[in-house]
């Protein structure tokens, strides 16, 4: 008998272990995660085809990929548009991928300033909502 209670006091210790962490996972909606998009531009015209990373202080970066007017929107996962709520150190990569236009003209200079995160000096901090977002490669 001794047996079969401990069995059932580990086994209530599991569920209710178990039932825990379903339901924290359930109700975890993980980051804040708002919208953001807006426009790239240098010495005040637009740098298109771009594609521009916020990497937050911690956990993964958003993407947008600008269009021939510089205009972005950012994702966060395939399914999520926006960036998560915090800091971010923004850069700027070329790709070029098929339907994509020929970089800008001066993007080898673009690149040396604002080419990783490691380099980049811009940081931008994500609070709430951005929709006329203008990010200046100056």
């Amino acid at each position: 008998m001794k047996v079969r209670q401990s069995f059932g006091r580990c086994g209530l210790v599991w569920f209710c272990a178990f039932f825990a962490a379903v339901e924290l996972g359930c109700n975890s909606s993980g980051p804040a995660i708002v919208p953001v998009s807006g426009t790239v531009t240098r010495n005040g015209k637009p740098v298109p085809f771009v594609s521009l990373y916020f990497q937050p202080t911690s956990g993964r970066p958003s993407v947008g990929n600008c269009d021939g007017e510089g205009r972005f929107k950012l994702g966060y996962t395939r399914d999520q548009d926006g960036a998560k709520v915090d800091t971010h150190t923004v850069f700027v990569v070329y790709v070029n991928g098929g339907a994509a236009g020929p970089p800008p003209a001066d993007f080898q200079e673009i690149y040396k300033k604002y080419g990783t995160p490691e380099l980049s000096p811009l940081k931008i901090e994500v609070k709430k909502a951005m929709k006329n977002l203008e990010i200046k490669l100056d």
